[in-house]
């Protein structure tokens, strides 16, 4: 086989998708914007520190797999996760730590709220009940799934069916209808977005406690490097700095893509990792499928855009977990949006990320896109009391962290967007719901052949191995009518 696949985008999607494409036989070429790969999956250097702009937990269990086909795993350790985080209540003092003792986070809750053990008790068992369960799509996309396959599938699930059902409802109103105490619901509430299925709080206590979470060891860098030296090993092309302006389109079949300097790539098959209003409305020039994709924009929400706030500090802070989330601060603002939360990680763990005896300390803040956009020459001194505002609420949790700061560095949605091309900021695309669940998005579109999409816009919920099993998914899709699907040997 000779055929050319051509792919938009070097995030992580991408370099998956290249991965597979070499090991079934196609030319690839990644087409990348930035300056270099990896996408949002990055982090960089500043001065003596590394700032760690991904993986804050490594979600592995029936994933790895996709980790071991790529050849990530063995070649990167992975350390597993035992305490994830602590949370805290400043207003009462309350405080729950986050470990992978399940049991003792039930009695911990129950502490808090007596009235409540009954559906603590539901939480633990669905969290177990969820963890033993194989996540659709993991074998193959859900476009190639026979309904007879469908049928098992849920068969096999068919003794959590209940707790799906009754977890399936966003966090939010599963809290307002089923949990009685206020604080527990902050606690709740806290730890994974409002909007998403009160499903994804099972999975993290559930693959908590089978040590299915991990942080990869030299971070996020460690991790993408990896998978860009696998790409490379398997003999594919990749071009940065090169902008896609259009998908080229003959015949209903996709053909090629046009860059920004006016070139054009032919290709037998084009892959788009961008984002479904990027690559729908401007790189398909809203010829496919884009009522589905307005319909999305107009009635999903999107990720909420963040200020993320790095500190370089000369100090590693004892006994302090590598995640902590405080609730009931004084109410700040950052960027047009005000919050009286804050979380905190504490990169104290990993010798990569700073000198001896140092540490680097982030504050992940809500914030609005288009506030900055408005910024203009205002821009720089906006990110400057943003960091004030960031170090002030740092220094009430950590005492002391403001004489000891020795880096600085903001991000902003602008940065995620000019990176990485995070639509208006949304560093993991659709936010997950109820509508979204078991692969409701497709990642082919009407009317056009030898075309698939791949990346967080097409796995709502978005993240690392989601978005490493779609670009798998979209080399499956193009080899629809093929007996075999060869994944990569070392």
């Amino acid at each position: 086989m000779d055929q050319h696949i051509v792919i938009v985008g070097g995030g992580l999607a991408g370099l998956s998708a290249g991965c597979y494409a070499r090991a079934n036989g196609f030319r690839a070429t990644i087409l990348e914007h930035n300056l270099a790969l990896g996408g949002v999956c990055t982090a960089w250097q500043r001065g003596d520190y590394v700032v760690d702009g991904c993986i804050h937990w490594l979600t592995g269990g029936p994933f790895m797999r996709l980790y071991e086909e790529l050849g990530i795993v063995p070649q990167v350790e992975l350390r597993t996760i035992e305490h994830m985080l602590t949370w805290r209540d400043a207003k009462s003092g309350a405080e729950v730590r986050v470990t992978r003792d399940l049991d003792a986070l039930a009695r911990a809750l129950e502490t808090i709220a007596p009235g409540d053990a009954t559906e603590i008790a539901r939480i633990v068992e669905g969290a177990r009940r969820f963890a033993s369960t194989t996540p659709p799509g993991l074998e193959r996309p859900m476009e190639l799934t026979t309904l007879r396959q469908q049928v098992q599938m849920f068969w096999d699930m068919k003794d959590s069916l209940t707790t799906f059902v009754h977890f399936r409802k966003s966090i939010a109103t599963w809290t307002r209808e089923h949990v009685r105490d206020q604080t527990l619901r902050r606690f709740l509430s806290g730890l994974v977005p409002s909007e998403a299925p009160a499903l994804f709080l099972l999975m993290v206590f559930g693959y908590l406690e089978r040590g299915y979470l991990s942080r990869p060891v030299g971070g996020t860098a460690r991790f993408r490097d990896a998978l860009i030296a696998e790409y490379e090993r398997l003999g594919g092309e990749a071009r940065t700095h090169a902008t896609v302006d259009e998908i080229l389109v003959d015949d209903g079949k996709a053909s090629g893509v046009r860059l920004a300097d006016g070139s054009m790539i032919a290709a037998d098959a084009v892959v788009s990792t961008s984002s479904a209003p990027e690559t729908v409305l401007r790189l398909l020039g809203g010829r496919f499928d884009a009522a589905d994709t307005r319909h999305r924009m107009e009635h999903w929400k999107m990720f909420q855009p963040i200020v993320l706030a790095s500190f370089g500090v000369d100090a590693s802070p004892a006994g302090v977990p590598g995640m902590l989330l405080v609730d009931h601060v004084e109410p700040y603002e950052v960027g047009g949006v005000t919050s009286d939360h804050l979380y905190l990680r504490v990169c104290n763990d990993d010798a990569s990320l700073a000198p001896a005896g140092h540490s680097v300390i982030q504050a992940m803040l809500a914030t609005d896109y288009a506030w900055w956009a408005k910024q203009g020459s205002s821009y720089n001194a906006a990110k400057e009391r943003v960091a004030e505002i960031a170090l002030a609420q740092i220094e009430k949790v950590l005492p002391g962290t403001r004489d000891r700061v020795r880096m600085t560095d903001i991000v902003t949605p602008l940065t995620y967007w000019s990176m990485a091309r995070s639509w208006r900021g949304a560093y993991e695309g659709w936010m997950p719901n109820a509508d979204s669940l078991f692969g409701r998005v497709k990642k082919t579109l009407s009317g056009l052949e030898r075309f698939v999409m791949a990346g967080q816009w097409v796995e709502p919920g978005g993240g690392v191995p989601t978005a490493i099993m779609s670009g798998r998914q979209a080399i499956q899709l193009l080899r629809a009518n093929e007996e075999t699907f060869a994944v990569p040997v070392r």
